[in-house]
């Protein structure tokens, strides 16, 4: 019985996340349309890190460390890896478009006419904006908002 439940909350978080990932929309900041991951994605992936910090932590903590070392390696080396997998937040305005990977480390941003083309990837079902400059920009499955993405696309910059 306890194994249902358990069972029956996992789907129900699922349908939920993906619900409000078909729900929500782009975040305005001014002229800004703001392209971030959902809520649902960011704390998924967010708990993930901190509790896989929290375990390297715990292990290389514990009496067992001599034997156990590898486990700390590998929960602090997969916490790194997730960090370095958070989608990056996209902006689009009127003048560019702009990408902040890494919480805000490394920022781009393009005018719209440094921009060549923009399209749908099937393959990795994004919407991939190519600079001149060979540069891509990917609004994910992850993102927020894939309908206004295009829409603001489609009216600012050339889309293929």
């Amino acid at each position: 019985m306890r194994s249902g439940i358990a069972i029956l909350c996992a789907l129900l978080a699922v349908y939920v996340v993906a619900w409000e990932a078909s729900a929500e929309r782009a975040e305005r900041k001014g002229a800004v349309a703001l392209y971030r991951a959902t809520i649902g994605f960011r704390v998924l992936i967010g708990a993930g890190i901190i509790a896989m910090l929290y375990g390297a932590g715990a292990v290389a903590r514990s009496d067992n460390f001599r034997r156990d070392w590898w486990v700390s390696v590998l929960l602090f080396g997969m916490a790194m890896f997730c960090a370095s997998q958070w989608p990056a937040d996209l902006g689009v305005s009127e003048s560019g478009i702009f990408e902040k990977k890494w919480f805000g480390i490394r920022k781009r941003m393009f005018q719209w006419q440094d921009v060549a083309s923009a399209a749908l990837d099937p393959a990795e079902n994004s919407v991939c904006v190519v600079t001149k400059s060979g540069i891509t920009i990917k609004h994910t499955m992850f993102h927020a908002d894939r309908a206004g993405f295009i829409a603001q696309v489609k009216n600012y910059g050339i889309w293929l």
